[in-house]
Parts: C-alpha cells; structure tokens; sequence
C-alpha cells in the first residue's frame, strides 16, 4: 500500500494502480479471478513485492507467469522489488534473469520511479520521497505471520505430494520417533542428556523437521502432538516454532 500511494502522487493519479492485497481493490460480489486476469491482461507494468513469505506463495508466480510473456514482447516491465531480508542474488529463476532492486534502499527506489516514469513517459520525481516507503516496512522478524500464509498452498513439489495426514503421521513415527523409542527403552543409559532424546525433552524445530523429512511446509507444527501421543508423549513446552515433549504419568486404575 505504501508503494501504491507513492506510484499514485508521483504520477497524480494519471495511471490506474490495481493492487490486490489492498482493501476494495477487488468491488463486491465480483468474480475476483475474473477481475485479476483482466487487470493482467491490460497491464504495461507490473511491481512484484518479493518476501520471504511471498516468494513461496502459488499467486505470486501466477501474476508473475501470466504477465511474462507480455514482458517478453515489450508489451510488459515487470520490476521485482524485494524486501530488506530477501537476497538479490539468490532470487529463483525466472526473477533471478530481471533486474531486481531492495524496497529497503532509498536508491533502488529512487530507480524504480525513475524507470516507471521513463516506461509512462510522465510523472513527477521531485515529489517522490523514499522515506514514505522505507519507513512504512517493518522488520520482517517483528511482523506476525498469519497460519495461512505460512502453509496454504505453499508451493511444494516434495516425495510427499498428495499424501494425506494418516500418511504423513506415519512418515513422522518411521523416521523421527522409532528409533528414539528405541533408544528410551533400550539404550537409556547412553542416552540421558537433556537433548539427546524426545523422550527427554529434546529441542524440537517444526520448520526444520519439514525440511529433514522433506513434508509439506506446516506438517510438523499440524501433526507432530498427534504423533508423540503413540508414545505417552505430551508437550512438556511448545512455541510458535519450536516443541518440547515429556513422558507422561501412567494413571493407575484404583
């Protein structure tokens, strides 16, 4: 939004700005699809904001995909613009073959609405002020994910596709929590550290199980309680990233 009022005092309102994450862009009771795919189609220049949450989104790349050819043409400038934490030059194909500039730099953006107005041939520079932007961005560690955009529709093409979550529990209890069992019941004594393990409390990441097991983003924070109760496993200390889980106390019947 901050980018869009910018855009909209450079340029005077002489250009129409379709912005889809900003309120009443998308009218009421409109096929909201139907209202993206005609803006694609008529658009001359489209400004990409890269996060370290939206480069994973499946809408990102298809507003990104539906206008590349256009771009290709020359009917089309696609500027990727990236948030501080995101790295310009580990960005994924294609956007790595674009020029891409960091929202987190007064030159880079100063860059952009030079280009936007060398691309619309009009346009005011001298009233475009960086500093309504920069200011506006907030450090992405302090900014609260919602549970969506962190794992609906993430993009992900991992062995697990299309697995459903009986599938993927048994995923977790093979290769996170047998050979653990094991070691409790077997091996204890050369396995009393605190963080040695889950039975003892060991230290838990949800996004990295994901990433060892190669599960869809979100798995192990989903399912992972489900799992630990096979063993008389409860959480013992549990976050939004991280879990600990303890032995619980077998109820005798009196």
């Amino acid at each position: 939004m901050a980018v869009q009022q910018e855009i909209e005092k450079v340029f005077a309102n002489g250009i129409s700005v379709f912005c889809t994450s900003s309120p009443g862009t998308i009218a009421v009771g409109n096929d909201w699809l139907q209202d993206i795919e005609s803006r694609l189609n008529a658009t001359q220049a489209v400004v990409v904001i890269v996060t370290p949450v939206s480069i994973e989104r499946p809408w990102l790349w298809f507003e990104l995909g539906a206008t590349w050819s256009k771009g290709r043409k020359g009917d089309c400038r696609i500027y990727p613009v990236c948030a501080p934490e995101i790295d310009l030059g580990s960005l994924p194909s294609p956007l790595d073959r674009l020029q891409a500039l960091s929202m987190g730099k007064v030159a880079d953006l100063k860059m952009l609405f030079q280009a936007l107005i060398g691309q619309f041939g009009f346009g005011n520079i001298s009233s475009f002020k960086a500093t309504n932007i920069t200011k506006r961005i907030p450090k992405y560690k302090d900014v609260k994910i919602k549970e969506i955009d962190l794992n609906d529709n993430v993009l992900y093409s991992g062995r697990y596709t299309g697995y459903s979550d009986e599938d993927l529990m048994e995923v977790i209890d093979t290769f996170l929590f047998v050979d653990d069992d094991r070691n409790y019941q077997e091996y204890l004594l050369l396995h009393r550290n605190r963080e040695d393990l889950i039975h003892n409390g060991k230290l838990l990441h949800f996004k990295q199980i994901d990433q060892k097991l190669d599960l869809p983003p979100g798995t192990a924070k989903r399912l992972l309680i489900s799992v630990a109760k096979r063993y008389n496993l409860v959480p013992a200390q549990q976050t939004e990233n991280i879990i600990r889980f303890k032995v619980a106390p077998r109820h005798k019947n009196l």
